[in-house]
């Protein structure tokens, strides 16, 4: 099996529509889809911000022609 995203989770649930279940006296109940996609912005930007090019990229651009 794939390994699960963040964000296949979250279309999974939409699709899904459940939220809670309760079989033989347990009850399980999962966050709401907002909550899901804040958590999945918020660790974007952290993973963002732990990396050191503050945001920038540098590209070597090679000159194209003919031959």
């Amino acid at each position: 099996m794939a390994a699960e995203t963040i964000q296949s989770r979250i279309e999974q649930d939409a699709i899904n529509g459940v939220q809670s279940v309760s079989v033989d006296g347990t009850s399980v109940s999962s966050m709401s889809i907002d909550d899901r996609i804040k958590a999945e912005q918020y660790l974007a930007q952290k993973a963002a911000k732990s990396k050191n090019h503050c945001g920038l990229t540098f590209r070597t651009l090679e000159p194209g022609g003919c031959g």
